[in-house]
């Protein structure tokens, strides 16, 4: 059941990066656009993301459940030493949330709604830096081990494990991948000199992605960080990085004929691929600590708890992931899955 619980987290960080990842990132799209294209995201936005934004956040939710009940060594380093990102990130998350719907419902329409637009843009683009500034500290060797957090000081244990150089890196590489999920959904809900706004959105959001994964493997060398040498001791990881790598000519080749099928299914197993590679050359070590690595199956929830949990997963996901599917296709978001490719 052990292994039933870790599918469960792997697929819900997948599905949040995938889903909530475009859902912000139509918010920095926006916030990157001329005036004249802010209208046309705007306006795309509340028809794609307005009826299941909230759904996709039960891919978090599911997450922090299963981290507080099976894996509570890990959920106590993660909540404590970096609750100053992650309580930013949440308030980022409902202000965005609140600003969304305000400047869609709001029946008075004033100069409030440029604050709401300001608001529901740059949390946006906060939200997801904070989410890669989170999981950059994961792996950047400042974390504290529980025992000696209080032999430190408070910069040390609460502020360093997540302000470096390693997690900032990452926070541009997070922004980054969302922008271009973003660009690429939003490619298959366009069509005309729309659709060539959004593939020139996404060729750009690209590039960005390529060149902050370069300085994160560049300054983890120079730095001489862990979480290099684990990967380059890991075999499968280095293929599965380079597998995803080759994936760029076909996703550029079919951006340019404008292949909506295709693009996403190719984007989204690039980013199975980069995932995977990371839990891949860290498991089960995927915290590191100025001690060393730590285990997730330290202080791991009983095998009663484990199988509690797995069961409820298993009996939810019958019942969840049908209705989460039926939201997604009625409102549209599947449409580019109804239409064919014709170029």
């Amino acid at each position: 059941m052990t292994v039933v619980v870790f599918l469960f987290l792997f697929v819900a960080i997948y599905f949040y990066l995938i889903f909530g990842g475009a859902d912000f990132g139509v918010g920095i799209l926006e916030l990157l656009s001329s005036r004249e294209h802010k209208k046309v995201t705007k306006k795309i936005a509340y028809q794609i993301i307005g009826p299941v934004w909230e759904a996709n956040h039960v891919w978090l939710i599911i997450v922090i459940v299963i981290m507080w009940i099976a894996f509570p060594n890990y959920y106590y380093i993660i909540t404590t030493q970096l609750h100053i990102p992650l309580t930013l990130l949440l308030f980022g998350i409902v202000v965005r949330g609140t600003a969304f719907v305000f400047r869609h419902y709001d029946a008075v329409t004033d100069g409030s709604q440029n604050i709401y637009n300001k608001l529901f843009q740059y949390s946006s683009i906060i939200a997801p830096f904070l989410l890669g500034i989170s999981a950059g500290a994961l792996i950047a060797g400042k974390l504290i081990p529980v025992s000696e957090i209080e032999n430190h000081s408070f910069t040390e244990a609460y502020i360093m494990p997540w302000f470096n150089i390693t997690s900032l890196l990452m926070g541009i590489f997070i922004t980054s991948l969302v922008a271009f999920l973003s660009a690429i959904f939003l490619v298959g809900e366009t069509s005309g000199e729309e659709q060539r706004l959004f593939i020139r959105k996404a060729r750009k959001a690209n590039i960005s992605v390529a060149l902050s994964s370069l300085l994160i493997f560049g300054y983890g060398f120079y730095a001489e960080e862990v979480f290099i040498d684990h990967f380059f001791d890991n075999i499968l990881s280095i293929f599965l990085v380079l597998l995803a790598a080759s994936l760029l000519v076909p996703i550029w080749i079919y951006l340019s004929k404008g292949k909506k099928v295709l693009i996403r299914i190719i984007v989204a197993i690039q980013v199975f691929l980069m995932l995977g590679a990371w839990a891949q050359s860290n498991f089960p070590e995927l915290i590191i600590t100025t001690e060393g690595p730590v285990s997730i199956y330290e202080n791991m929830a009983g095998e009663a708890v484990i199988n509690s949990i797995a069961y409820a997963l298993l009996a939810g996901s019958v019942l969840i992931l049908p209705g989460l599917f039926h939201l997604f296709k009625a409102f549209g978001l599947f449409k580019a899955l109804q239409t064919p490719d014709t170029k």
